[in-house]
This record gives structure tokens, sequence and C-alpha cells, in this order.
């Protein structure tokens, strides 16, 4: 068009300087137009780029924030807790603190005055504090150092009386909060662990003095070392029909509750059933019940829900579930006791009851009929699900060692975690 134009206007513009001007129109306009054109597409190109560059950054923040969310949901994994009591150190129990949060020596006596009992009269050092300072425990913390695995002690009183004259005397209580500070001071703890456990109901005020003792613990600790644990162990039936305790205000002190999610049977007993039973029929006792107690009391990410490495066994009246108990029959049976029963007889009836979520063997010895309700992988399983299904903080577990060398609920944890 521009050449048919142009060879008009040079055959033309001899004749006529009009067609002259006409030529120079044709080229202004047709210069402006392409310009336009050009101007277009670049805008059009230059929105694309700047476009994509607007939209990386927001899919690498969607992603970042996946990443993050996924790194939520790895961090809200209930801790695992693994009591070790003084005479599994002493039998070299096998630990792996790779698989565990928290290591809490179990444990050291306090007396009513405050004093912890290391040593006996004679300054002869007690057991319990023997294997805390034996070569075996000091390699066990040397592992957990390396896996960021926290060190707890755990601090004991089982006698009602001894206990309120500890809390209710300021000169006592102080002494003892003294000594738990310097024993967390001194030998590089991560926190302590207080397990008073009363037995029967008593008149005395003790929720009051405990609340007290507790608070005031909690304070010192924090004090002298502000990332430090303050946990309580609590018997599962406790939390909603004994006066001692105010889990309300435990709640608010401590950094963890630890609900002893074991013994509603016992050896003592008068009829067999499971140790640790996730559901029970109508008001019995069960983990459920426990833990549905604590709704609206407690932060559920502060209870953490202590399951047995164990069961106990009984010579019963019958092979049926939860036949009444022979008197003074009742034993404990570890997770290493029932492991090797299974494996040295072929004649055991194995069940698994629905309702508890727990397994039963039944076997005659010597003509006596034995029934042992026990945990295994398949029972601890459903706990670690139970735990987070009511997103608690995590499962405690007792005992370490009662497991034996079988390294099965230990495979559970490493796949869990």
């Amino acid at each position: 068009m521009i050449y048919m134009l142009h060879h008009f206007a040079k055959l033309k513009k001899d004749q006529n300087p009009f067609f002259l001007e006409f030529e120079r129109f044709i080229y202004l306009g047709i210069t402006a137009l392409l310009a336009s054109l050009a101007v277009f597409f670049l805008n059009s190109y230059t929105k694309d780029v700047f476009d994509q560059k607007a939209i990386m950054p927001v899919a690498e923040e969607a992603m970042a924030q996946q990443n993050d969310d996924s790194a939520k949901i790895a961090n809200d994994k209930p801790e695992i807790v693994g009591f070790l009591p003084s005479w599994s150190v002493a039998k070299n129990a096998k630990v792996f603190p790779e698989y565990l949060d928290q290591i809490i020596y179990f444990g050291i006596g306090i007396n009513k005055n405050g004093e912890l009992m290391l040593y006996d009269e004679q300054g002869k050092t007690l057991l319990e504090w023997n294997y805390f300072l034996s070569d075996n425990f000091k390699a066990i913390r040397s592992q957990a150092k390396i896996t960021n695995t926290k060190i707890l002690m755990s601090v004991k009183n089982f006698d009602n009386e001894e206990i309120d004259t500890l809390i209710s005397s300021p000169t006592n209580s102080k002494r003892a909060i003294k000594n738990l500070s310097r024993l967390l001071s001194d030998y590089e703890l991560d926190g302590i662990n207080i397990d008073f456990e009363y037995f029967t109901s008593t008149d005395f005020p003790t929720l009051k003095y405990y609340n007290s003792f507790l608070t005031d613990l909690q304070a010192e600790m924090k004090k002298q070392k502000p990332d430090s644990i303050l946990s309580v162990d609590i018997n599962a039936t406790a939390v909603y029909k004994d006066n001692a305790y105010d889990v309300v205000k435990i709640g608010d002190v401590v950094d963890q509750l630890i609900i002893m999610g074991y013994d509603y049977h016992v050896p003592q007993s008068t009829k067999s059933g499971p140790v640790s039973p996730i559901n029970s029929e109508g008001e019995d006792a069960s983990l459920n019940r426990t833990v549905m107690s604590l709704k609206g009391r407690i932060e559920p990410q502060k209870v953490i829900l202590a399951v047995p490495f164990y069961g106990y066994e009984w010579q019963t009246y019958s092979k049926d579930y939860e036949s009444f108990a022979v008197p003074h029959t009742g034993a404990l049976a570890t997770y290493k006791r029932v492991k090797e029963l299974l494996a040295s007889r072929d004649d055991l009836t194995v069940s698994y009851d629905d309702l508890s979520q727990s397994p039963r063997i039944v076997y005659t010895q010597n003509g006596l009929i034995k029934q042992i309700y026990y945990e295994d992988e398949k029972s601890l399983e459903n706990k670690l699900k139970f735990i987070r299904s009511h997103k608690l903080g995590g499962m405690g577990l007792w005992a370490l060692g009662y497991e034996g060398d079988y390294i099965e609920p230990w495979q559970l944890l490493k796949n869990y975690r």
C-alpha cells in the first residue's frame, strides 16, 4: 500500500504540489499507526511479564504457608514422656531417648520436713539416689543431651499425713522448695515432677495448701530456670472424685498435668478386668470418663495421659470376661512377661475387647484358671489415637524397662515420630 501511494505521488507531484503534501500526510499517519501498535503490543507483553512476577511471590508465599502449616501439624504431635524407675536403671534397661521428649527419673522421696530422702540414718546413699548417680543413668543422660530429650526428677510421697504436714507448714514448705530448686540447679535438670498421691479422702484442707505449694514452687523454678518444667501426677479417678486436688488451679500453675491412666483394676480388685480401659459400661471408670471430666477445667495441651507397659494377672473362678478373682492372687504382668508367656505356650486363648480396647489372655495352669489383662501394640496405638483425638498434650509411659528387650513398643514410637 505504501509503495502504491508513493508511486502515485511520484507520478503526480510534478503536476500538482498537493500530491507532495498528501504523501507527507500519509507517511505521518501510517508512522503514527505503527507506533501505536508497537506501544500496544509492548504494553501487553510487559503486563504479562509483570503479572507473572506478581503471581510468583504469591505462589511462593502460599507454598511457604503450606510448609508452615505442615510444620505446625508436626509440632502439634503429642509429647512422649517416659518414666524411668530406679529399678529399671539397676537392670540396665535399654532406653531410646531419640523417641522420647522427656525422661522422668522415678524417683526420690521427700519427707514431711521438706528434706529430700537421699541418705539413710547412717549416711548411706539410698538406692534411688544411688542409681540416679550411677554410670548407667549418666550414659542415658549423655544420650538424651544429644537428642534434646529433657530430664526431669520425680519427687514422691504417698502418705497423706506427711504430705499435709509438708505443704501446710510454711517452714517445711519453704525448705522443700529450696531443696527442689537446688536439685534442679546442681544436677542440671530440665524440671521437677511432683508425685504426691492421696489414697483416701481426708477432711484436711489439702486443696488449699497444695495449690499454694505448687504456686510457690513454680515461681521459684521459673526464676531460677525460665524454661524449666513443673509437672504433677494425679490418679486417673482422683481428678473427678477426690477433693484433695483443685484441677483448675493446678492447671493454671503447672506446665503439665500427668494423669496416671492405669490401675482401673488392681491386684486387690475383687474382679479381674482391664488395667487401662478406653471405654467401659455405664458409669464405670475409664480413660474416656477421666478425660471428659477435665473438659473446661484445664487446657487439653497441658494434659499428659500416662498409659501402662504392663497388666495384671489373676486366678479367676471362671473364664468369663471380668470374672471374679480369687483373693490375694493378683500380680503384675509386665509387657515382657506377657510376651514371654505368648512365646512359650500354644494353649492360650487371646481375645480383644472392643469396648475397653484392651487384650486379654485366658489359660489354665495346674488346673487353675488364669486371666491376664494387658497392653499390646494395638491397644497402645489406640490409646495414642485417643490422645490425639482429644488434642491432649502427650502420652506418658509407665514404665520404661517393663518391655524388656522387646522392641515393638519402641517401633510404635519410632513410626509415630
